[in-house]
């Protein structure tokens, strides 16, 4: 039997992919994509702000993943992949835009070395279940004039989910060939001969199907992502037990089981709302 690939919506290939210092220009690339920047506007990274770290994800199986970074003119941007909803995800991604926006000045510094922050979510599930548009943006306008206060904060939501691959190759734009890639990227992990010339022409791609294959085939951060796949696996269940209200002790002890894996128990706690007494066994 095949070993399973783990693709770019998987968050450790991801942060491995586009996360490492090396991987600037990939990162570039993305990001000019999925913001759909012009030839004369375009991003380019200059530092991976918390560059891919193995050790984080050996030491926390449910480490919250992101890639942060800074371009050439000091605005910062933090992206990540999600799997798995909850109920206050919207919520988590302006706190971690915030914290990103504030940690550029000390106390007593000047507000004007503040620059632009960017947050992009690329999630695999329906957070907007009234909104069809795939890619929604979010700013700080007036309510009553629809003018923009600032263009200090964005706040982006992409729902795999919401993508259509019906539309013919040779009209996709360069945001919608990005997400055919990151979506299915497991499937045409073969690598060039598969691929469309649509794709293969497209600035990047080829490069990051590169590095997908690298970590699948690195035999010690397989077993990191199996593991981790494993730990996503359970909170789905709790949840799913929780939704359709299932065994209240189950779900227990799988949260239980999850904290004797070296699981933090903050994650466990915001994962399934249970109390630390509770999956302490105390």
């Amino acid at each position: 039997m095949p070993q399973k690939t783990y693709g770019f919506l998987f968050d450790f290939v991801f942060k491995y992919v586009f996360g490492r210092a090396q991987n600037a220009q990939l990162l570039s690339y993305l990001l000019n994509a999925l913001l759909d920047r012009p030839n004369d506007n375009k991003i380019s990274v200059i530092e991976i702000l918390n560059p891919f770290n193995l050790k984080e994800f050996s030491d926390d199986k449910l480490s919250i993943v992101d890639v942060r970074a800074k371009d050439e003119k000091g605005s910062l941007y933090t992206i990540e992949v999600q799997l798995l909803n909850h109920s206050k995800f919207i919520e988590r991604s302006l706190y971690y835009l915030a914290r990103l926006y504030s940690s550029q000045i000390k106390e007593g510094e000047q507000f004007t070395k503040l620059r632009p922050t960017i947050a992009i979510s690329i999630v695999n599930f329906d957070l907007f279940s009234s909104i069809d548009e795939l890619h929604n943006v979010y700013k700080m306008i007036n309510e009553k004039t629809k003018t923009e206060l600032t263009d200090i904060f964005e706040l982006h939501f992409v729902e795999m989910t919401k993508f259509k691959i019906d539309k013919p190759r040779s009209l996709r734009t360069r945001f919608e060939k990005w997400l055919h890639v990151l979506k299915f990227g497991d499937a045409i992990y073969g690598g060039e001969s598969g691929l469309p010339e649509e794709l293969l022409i497209e600035e990047g791609i080829i490069m990051a199907l590169e590095e997908m294959k690298k970590v699948n085939a690195d035999s010690e951060m397989r077993y990191i992502m199996e593991a981790r796949a494993q730990a996503i696996s359970t909170i789905a269940t709790i949840e799913d037990d929780y939704y359709n209200k299932g065994k209240i002790e189950g779900k227990l002890e799988l949260a239980r089981e999850l904290y004797k894996d070296g699981v933090a128990i903050e994650k466990i706690i915001e994962k399934t709302g249970f109390t630390a007494e509770q999956i302490k066994n105390e």
